[in-house]
């Protein structure tokens, strides 16, 4: 049987049903949309006692809810409404399911008995399933009673979490006071409170269990951290930590959001009672509005590993003609190589009309290396003026040399432009050849030289070109002539290119060469803009086809009549199992090789065994072995372990053995580091992120996870 928009008062009562249930749904719906109600058996209306019964498999649905169930009974005088048997109420991917559901339309309260429910978590990382004795309904909440909370997909769950209440708001978190988490039917640990926040960002979703582990400076320890929420704009994290050898850590992060004000975090942590005590402190906050933006992030750290305390600032204006941003960054870490390091600057980007735009920025760089204390200015005032392809450039300015802050000794320090005029042609408008050119007059000072001279350049640049003469065969080339004048009859001049071949010798074999080339006449007073002759021929051959994958490249220079280390790499791969590769380093000028580098490696589903290893011919020493092994012990069971090893030293720099346990939905993880001399064992709910263990292994990468065959063997390219 269907009733239709007719029976007046059971249409008000369900539309008053599902606008309590689910308001934000269905105040966005038209008032117009049907409420239809399915029965199977029979439906009727006592219009005396003003009760509605529905049976058999009753079925309403207003827009997209759905309610189930086999006896629906409406008290259309008290607004309370029964359904029971098998009861379901479905929204989008949101259901609940109980035995009977008694809900009033008038206080908008309920209670589903014999409940349960499912909860997709956000970006698909799992799914929460909850179920209880009841249910309790509310406007905003559910209220769990006798609640079991688990991310188990099983009947009979692993593990699950218990409490006697559990609040649920949909979207937003889940609180559960005084619970217990069970594995199995043996409780392991006990939260007087616990929050799991849904759908926050920034990392900040995550529920973790308690990290036992050893180490030598900690002893052992357990990590535990304790959510807490007051609501989305006030939230955040409680640790206790217990360490044998440290004594307590305690701690928070608290995050805050102060609407118009902005939004940010509060980080505090501690062991006080350690003869050296540990404290760890951060903030950081951002707030934007309208035009302005503004980010600042400070972090300190006092502990036996590290000692350091760094700021970042940044305030920003965006405006219709105006870009504007100014910082201040300070760092200091008396054990770095670079201790203190202190970065104060500012820029303005102005349009001043649609084709004129004015540009500032200076900076104030303060930085104590190696004992050694570097104070450089930098600052540019220009003004830019395009017109077609043509832009003139006024500008001043103080150039500081980059590689004096990364601790080299640069041939310059800084030089002053006062003034520069710059004009740019950005194409000739030749037919077929990307022609542009470049002129520049200005007054220029140099330190630490202290040469102060005018220069005038001028140069013209051919852009990168390509020609296919046949199919096989690409042809690239690109160069420019300059030349500059610096008056005492001083004169530079210099002419580079760059040709480059692509050809393909058969369909796996490719042969690329390029020769570059610069001649330079004239000398310069200057050491900024002084110019060394080149002339290099670099080669290299690919050869690919399944299974094998070859290549070797080098490099030879004419003037100094010297080859760079001819590098030859080489890898077969024939299944998706097992690959084989070998790097070799030959050195053409003294004829000797080098260094080799072979790897291997299998991989079938769990297992897993890498083996790589470093050695050098001429010395005749094995300088690095590098080994990775997985070994699944049945189906639930995994051995690994990941180390480098140094034989000229006799000594590892990583070694990590893990033994972990597939428990389903969980996973039981014990790791030892024998060089960092340090134990960890961690149970992991794969449906949430969880603290990962830390290591403190000193070796840097593996040579399985290097991409650049210079980096592995040591050849720059």
């Amino acid at each position: 049987m269907a009733w239709q928009e007719k029976k007046r008062p059971t249409l008000y009562i369900l539309c008053m049903l599902v606008l309590v249930l689910l308001p934000a749904k269905a105040n966005g719906q038209e008032m117009s949309e049907r409420v239809h109600v399915v029965a199977t058996e029979s439906g009727s209306y006592d219009w005396a006692n003003q009760i509605f019964v529905a049976r058999g498999d009753v079925v309403i649905t207003y827009g997209d809810l759905l309610l189930q169930g086999d006896l629906l009974t409406m008290d259309v005088a008290t607004g309370e409404v029964w359904v029971q048997g098998d009861v379901r109420l479905i929204q989008g991917d949101q259901e609940l399911r109980g035995e009977s559901l008694v809900y009033n339309v008038e206080t908008g309260q309920g209670t589903l008995d014999q409940a349960r429910t499912e909860v997709v978590l956000p970006e698909k990382t799992g799914s929460i399933f909850l179920s209880g004795e009841s249910i309790g309904i509310g406007d905003e909440k559910f209220t769990v009673m006798q609640a079991k909370f688990t991310t188990c997909d099983l009947a009979e769950s692993h593990y699950h979490l218990a409490t006697k209440e559990l609040e649920y708001y949909p979207g937003e978190k889940v609180i559960i006071r005084g619970v217990t988490y069970y594995e199995g039917r043996v409780p392991l640990f006990y939260w007087p409170y616990l929050v799991i926040p849904l759908g926050l960002d920034d990392g900040q979703n995550f529920f973790t269990l308690p990290v036992f582990g050893y180490s030598e400076v900690e002893g052992y320890y357990m990590k535990n951290i304790f959510n807490y929420y007051f609501n989305s704009r006030s939230h955040g994290h409680l640790y206790l930590d217990l360490f044998t050898r440290l004594g307590v850590g305690v701690g928070a992060r608290h995050f805050y959001d102060l609407e118009n004000l902005g939004k940010g975090s509060l980080y505090l942590y501690g062991i006080p009672t350690n003869e050296s005590p540990v404290l760890k402190t951060g903030f950081s906050h951002h707030w934007d509005r309208e035009k302005w933006d503004f980010t600042t992030t400070t972090d300190y750290e006092n502990w036996w590993a590290k000692h350091e305390f760094r700021t970042d600032n940044r305030l920003k204006l965006s405006l219709p003609t105006v870009s504007a941003e100014a910082w201040f960054q300070y760092k200091k870490n008396p054990a770095a190589l670079t201790s203190e390091k202190q970065d104060l600057g500012m820029k303005w980007s102005q349009n001043l009309t649609d084709k004129w735009r004015l540009n500032l920025r200076g900076s104030l760089v303060k930085q104590t290396k190696a004992q050694q204390e570097i104070r450089v200015v930098d600052y540019l005032a220009e003004t830019t003026y395009r017109q077609g392809r043509h832009t003139l450039t006024l500008a001043a300015q103080q150039q500081v040399n980059p590689d004096l802050l990364e601790g080299e000794r640069p041939a310059w320090r800084s030089v002053q432009r006062i003034p520069e005029l710059k004009w740019d042609v950005s194409d000739l408008g030749l037919p077929g050849l990307p022609l542009r050119m470049q002129v520049i007059l200005g007054h220029y000072g140099e330190r630490p030289s202290t040469v102060t001279r005018n220069r005038a350049f001028g140069q013209l640049t051919l852009g990168q070109r390509s020609w296919r003469p046949i199919t096989t065969t690409t042809v690239s080339y690109q160069g420019h002539v300059a030349g500059a004048a610096y008056g005492h009859d001083q004169r530079q001049a210099w002419t580079y290119g760059r040709v480059g071949l692509t050809q393909r010798l058969t369909s796996n074999l490719q042969f690329t060469s390029t020769y570059s080339r610069r001649d330079v006449w004239g000398t310069t007073p200057f050491r900024f803009d002084r110019q060394s002759p080149l002339q290099n021929l670099d080669l290299s051959l690919n050869y690919t086809t399944s299974p094998w994958r070859v290549t070797a490249r080098t490099s030879y220079s004419f003037l100094s009549k010297q080859f760079s280390a001819l590098t030859l790499q080489t890898s077969w791969r024939p299944n998706q199992t097992w690959n084989l590769s070998a790097t070799a380093s030959y050195d053409l000028n003294t004829k000797n090789l080098t260094r080799i580098v072979p790897m291997v490696e299998y991989k079938k589903e769990k297992l897993e065994l890498r083996l790589g290893a470093r050695y050098q011919p001429t010395a005749k020493t094995l300088d690095r072995v590098d080994a990775r092994i997985a070994l699944p012990l049945g189906d639930t069971w995994l051995v690994s372990y990941d180390s480098i090893f140094e034989p000229p030293k006799q000594a590892f720099t990583k070694g990590n053995v893990t033994v972990s346990k597939d428990l389903h939905c969980r996973q039981l993880s014990v790791s030892y580091d024998h060089v960092a001399k340090r134990v960890a064992l961690q149970l992991t709910i794969n449906a949430f992120p969880t603290l990962p263990i830390g290591w403190d292994s000193e070796g840097g990468l593996s040579l399985f996870d290097l991409e650049e065959v210079s980096d592995i063997i040591g050849v720059k390219e």
